[in-house]
């Protein structure tokens, strides 16, 4: 089920680890925000908001990394290998993001200006946040064939 916002990702296992075990979560489109980032990986329903990159470390009883669908979800379209697929791109999305934000605005524990923003750089900012949008748009068009196969 989708809409132009939101997929249904599918319902996760009641032992699953995350803030909506036993429940149906949705995974919301990302967007341009704030008119120098991307908002994405948002996960929830009525009751919980969590983000994509709580899902990749969640570990089971033996402390093994819970790497496929089969092992969150109780029901999901969404196969071992395209999970492995959507993984892999919000890891890279999650990472260019970061970056990102160095470039734009330097570091942000101090105002130390000059100091700590020595690489900041619109130009490459701009650059990153057009190759994260790829990396985002990726994501959401595998997740939409996923789900409505």
């Amino acid at each position: 089920m989708t809409d132009f916002n939101k997929i249904l990702l599918g319902k996760m296992k009641g032992d699953a680890g995350t803030f909506a075990d036993g429940e149906n979560v949705w995974l919301t489109k990302h967007k341009w925000d704030c008119e120098w980032y991307w908002g994405f990986g948002y996960i929830g329903n009525d009751k919980c908001h969590f983000h994509f990159d709580s899902l990749l470390n969640i570990k089971d009883s033996k402390g093994l990394v819970k790497y496929v669908a089969s092992d969150l979800f109780e029901s999901t379209k969404i196969t071992d290998k395209e999970w492995w697929i959507m993984r892999d791109l919000f890891a890279q999305a999650y990472a260019l993001s970061k970056a990102a934000e160095v470039y734009q605005y330097g570091g942000n524990q101090s105002s130390y200006s000059g100091v700590t923003d020595v690489i900041k750089n619109k130009v490459a900012a701009d650059q990153i946040n057009a190759d994260l949008e790829k990396v985002l748009d990726t994501v959401w068009s595998i997740a939409c064939l996923a789900v409505n196969k």
